[in-house]
């Protein structure tokens, strides 16, 4: 799927859910409530970071239509 304006952003699990990395905002969101937010910096998000050093990495593009794809 090509998408133009698209923005990469790393999916992690953690506590049975499915997260967004979003480095430039510093913050983690929930896929499914874009309204749960966790900052990076704050202690769950800390727990968060350190959790990403072992795990795998899937991959979530959304552009700017609000097309999404996902890759692993």
């Amino acid at each position: 799927m090509k998408m133009e304006g698209a923005r990469l952003l790393p999916v992690i699990q953690w506590d049975g859910r499915e997260f967004l990395v979003d480095v430039e905002a510093r913050q983690f969101r929930d896929v499914n409530d874009g309204n749960d937010v966790i900052g990076m910096h704050s202690p769950r998000g800390r727990a968060m970071v350190r959790q990403m050093e072992d795990a795998d990495w899937r991959i979530f593009a959304a552009d700017a239509s609000g097309q999404t794809d996902s890759a692993v």
